[in-house]
């Protein structure tokens, strides 16, 4: 989501393999160091659609001397995806992604990629399982009006609440931020320490919650 000095992004995931080392299966990445991004779905497909993200980034500033605008890598990336949907020897992506980017002619923006080639800009927006009640919380959340350093306990909340009916199982967050640092907007993912803490403090809230309610 937007926030009043940058730019949110965050997935929940199931830790498939209690023998995993934590935060290998990545799911958020830095395209350029204005512009990050979050996948889901199949991640191999989220992962190699953000290395294509890589390539254009670094072939427009060969080419034009500038940044990349976050409106052309999205847009560059959503013809990708699409592309792969009309030809017989090659099947769509089986993940959509999500855009945090920054640019001098719009500011700090966000965009989603759909496997179809869609693309639009959002204030906030969420993809995968439990899409719809996080979209409702950040709807009614007002993050628009919050500092991102105010909204990171809110949407690592948010995101372990939109996966109630997994909490059984364990979960881990990844969070990043786009945020200006010493003057320049960087794309900065959240170390694990960080990450944890945020998630530890989510889920005694939401079990005060659910006391209180019972």
């Amino acid at each position: 989501m937007v926030c009043s000095d940058g730019i949110i992004l965050g997935t929940e995931k199931i830790v498939i393999n209690k023998m995993m080392v934590s935060g290998t299966d990545k799911r958020v990445y830095s395209v350029s160091r204005e512009i990050g991004c979050v996948v889901n779905g199949l991640v191999p497909d989220g992962r190699a659609l953000m290395y294509r993200g890589r390539e254009e980034a670094k072939q427009y500033q060969d080419n034009f001397g500038v940044k990349i605008p976050g409106q052309i890598v999205a847009e560059r990336l959503a013809n990708v995806a699409q592309m792969n949907t009309v030809y017989a020897s090659q099947r769509p992506y089986g993940s959509s992604m999500v855009l945090a980017t920054h640019d001098l002619i719009k500011g700090a923006t966000l965009w989603m990629v759909e496997p179809s080639g869609a693309c639009f800009q959002y204030y906030g927006c969420a993809s995968g399982r439990g899409r719809q009640l996080a979209r409702n919380e950040i709807e009614k959340g007002g993050f628009r009006e919050q500092t991102v350093q105010e909204a990171l306990p809110k949407v690592a909340k948010l995101l372990l609440k939109s996966q109630d009916e997994m909490k059984e199982k364990k979960q881990e967050l990844e969070l990043s931020t786009l945020t200006q640092v010493n003057g320049a907007w960087t794309h900065k993912i959240l170390d694990r320490a960080a990450t944890d803490a945020l998630c530890t403090a989510a889920l005694e809230e939401i079990e005060n919650e659910d006391d209180q309610m019972n």
